[in-house]
């Protein structure tokens, strides 16, 4: 019996049966491939220039093998983010139909009410402004007219004349209250108030191109590198559409690799 136990073969004795080998990891494997890619870029993009065909071979697979390298990190990239992008895209797609931005193509619920509640306000608060500067504007005419007749009064009160002194003083005194009114009618601004804030109307100042050569003359002598910016950005694009030559510029062809 103990003869027979000593011959029965350990289940325990084969490689990696205590410390079995870990999983392998796809991005370490890239990371390793690129590492060594890179130090042979090193060596070859050292300053010295290529001697012969078997070098520029060299050199050409070496580009190939990064570029290898490179499609297959993205690969795995997408592939290891997908489960979050699929989590994200689920997410928005459950609160988009409530609050998406007006932007969007299918703005949501919130931000159209929202939206339709301000017009329905605004209106009602223009028409209150409106009132509100209306009585701005008389209440300041009415006082610069009560300053006016209080400095005339004042003028033609005699020293000697203590009824007409007493009056101008009292036109005076009308006239302060009078513009004090004034001031006040002309902050008063048309708000609600019904929310932890009050909303008013608020300024939006929107530029209509009615002159371009005027405008592009202005910003040619108060911002020329944007223009410069804006016209290489258009030059790029009908170059890529096949266009060789346009006005104003020279288009040269460089090659590379």
């Amino acid at each position: 019996m103990s003869v027979a136990l000593a011959e029965a073969p350990n289940p325990r004795e084969f490689i990696g049966a205590n410390n079995p080998p870990a999983e392998p990891n796809p991005f370490e494997a890239i990371r390793i491939s690129i590492d060594d890619h890179l130090t042979e870029a090193r060596n070859w993009a050292d300053g010295t220039e290529i001697e012969n065909q078997a070098q520029a071979d060299e050199v050409s697979r070496l580009i190939e093998d990064l570029r290898l390298d490179s499609d297959a990190a993205e690969a795995l990239r997408v592939e290891q983010k997908k489960p979050h992008d699929d989590a994200v895209a689920e997410i928005q797609a459950r609160f988009n139909p409530l609050i998406a931005d007006l932007k969007n193509k299918q703005p949501g619920k919130v931000p159209l009410a929202i939206r339709a509640l301000k017009a329905t306000l605004g209106a009602y608060l223009q028409k209150l402004e409106d009132a509100k500067l209306a009585l701005a504007r008389k209440a300041r005419e009415e006082a610069d007219a009560a300053a006016k007749a209080a400095a005339e009064a004042a003028r033609a009160a005699a020293p000697s004349d203590l009824a007409a002194l007493e009056a101008a003083e009292e036109l005076v005194a009308e006239a302060k209250d009078a513009a004090t009114f004034a001031k006040y009618a002309e902050n008063d601004k048309a708000q609600a108030r019904g929310g932890s804030r009050a909303m008013g109307l608020r300024s939006y100042w929107i530029p209509t191109l009615t002159a371009p050569r005027e405008a592009v003359e202005h910003y040619i002598a108060t911002d020329p590198q944007a223009v410069k910016d804006f016209l290489l950005k258009m030059a790029e694009v009908d170059i890529r559409n096949g266009k060789r030559t346009l006005p104003g510029f020279t288009i040269t062809e460089e090659r590379r690799v």
